[in-house]
């Protein structure tokens, strides 16, 4: 029984998936495709409607692929190589090169197909279960913005030419680069399938999220997966608008934003570390011997920025200015073991118990250092069963 349109991706459908992929946004892929972008936003959301799942989501850089779209991109993109090689082929026979990828439609390589097997647009007609003049107006078609000859009429029926007949080859080879819809459905693996991006805020909780994204890797295989640093500023308006679902560090407790609410896990002390051979170490000090180091603390409107200048104002002393802003708890450390510099960085018992060899904690009383780590996550919306699954397995990670 002939393939219907139901059973595939539509080439055009494909057209839309590869260029969205590539440029990560609908407007940037409707001038790449030169349509207008409600034809893009209609032909992904019918190729989703298609597969019964979801192709693509908001996210952090712009419209993300989620598993199955990933899966279902390198289809796409090979079925496009394949036209472009037709294309080549066409031009070195005929010497006028088509335009098969912006026009082409599985209708007109069905009707070239069958007529090429069978003869004549009435044998092919009875073979597809279309009538003669849609055969015939599938090949003036495709003849027409080809701008190739397909067929010589002779009284035995229709000749095919050598373009015609790699039309044909070439249905072959999308059918097989393609797939069908029931392809895609049965290569979807049990479990959750989207995305989960989270936000992690500077230093806190970072080495967690990397645990639990294996945990999630191991169970979920087709969970796409989003690790996005920031400040709390850039992160939280990502949180609002949707382009990530949580965010992992220290609680503001309350969030300064009344649609979103902070989750606690654990709690972590701010601890100074220096290089194990910085001069530091050589007697216990006072915070106010240590005004004139060199630091690297979290950037102002972190509340790790905030208790290190209160530490100083306790001390009667000008909070001394910090050297370097980084907000990542790896180059944290990697910056400090190569440099002279002084770390206020938040650790569990367990972390400091487990420093590199080359750092060391500096030997300073800190009164009030406990600090609350936690995930911040919108009221309402988002992937619920996702997040779900994220903070459980992140609990069990925790110190």
């Amino acid at each position: 029984m002939p393939m219907t349109e139901r059973d595939r991706l539509s080439l055009k459908q494909a057209r839309a998936i590869d260029a969205v992929a590539k440029t990560r946004g609908f407007e940037q892929a409707a001038r790449l495709m030169n349509v207008s972008q409600p034809v893009v936003s209609r032909l992904i959301g019918s190729a989703e409607a298609l597969v019964g799942m979801p192709l693509f989501q908001r996210g952090w850089s712009g419209t993300e692929l989620t598993a199955l779209g990933e899966g279902i991109l390198g289809h796409c993109s090979a079925a496009l190589d394949l036209i472009a090689r037709a294309e080549d082929d066409i031009a070195a026979m005929s010497g006028i090169r088509p335009n098969l990828r912006n026009f082409i439609r599985w209708h007109h390589l069905d009707a070239v197909t069958a007529v090429v097997r069978h003869g004549s647009a009435s044998a092919a007609s009875a073979h597809l279960n279309m009538t003669q003049p849609a055969i015939t107006r599938s090949i003036t078609g495709i003849s027409d913005y080809s701008r190739q000859l397909l067929f010589h009429r002779r009284r035995s029926g229709l000749e095919a030419t050598a373009p015609a007949r790699r039309l044909a080859v070439l249905r072959d080879e999308l059918l097989q680069a393609l797939g069908t819809v029931e392809d895609f459905r049965r290569n979807v693996r049990p479990g959750l399938i989207g995305r989960l991006a989270v936000g992690m805020l500077p230093f806190s909780g970072q080495n967690l999220v990397a645990k639990t994204f294996g945990n999630l890797t191991n169970r979920f295989p087709d969970l796409r997966l989003m690790a996005v640093p920031g400040s709390y500023g850039m992160l939280a308006e990502a949180l609002r608008r949707g382009e990530i679902e949580c965010m992992i560090g220290v609680l503001r407790d309350p969030p300064p934003f009344s649609d979103l609410e902070e989750i606690f896990l654990y709690n972590e002390k701010f601890t100074l570390i220096a290089r194990r051979d910085h001069p530091c170490h050589g007697r216990r000090r006072t915070i106010s011997e240590l005004k004139n180091e060199t630091w690297i603390v979290a950037p102002h409107g972190t509340p790790v920025r905030a208790y290190f200048e209160q530490l100083f104002r306790n001390a009667g002393d000008r909070p001394p200015a910090q050297t370097c802003e980084i907000l990542s708890f790896a180059n944290a450390e990697e910056m400090i073991m190569n440099s002279k510099s002084i770390g206020l960085l938040s650790y569990s018992d367990e972390r400091i118990a487990d420093l590199p060899p080359d750092l060391r904690k500096v030997d300073v009383d800190l009164p009030g250092n406990e600090v609350a780590i936690g995930l911040t996550v919108r009221k309402t919306g988002g992937s619920v069963e996702i997040l779900r699954e994220f903070e459980t397995l992140l609990r069990q990670n925790c110190p």
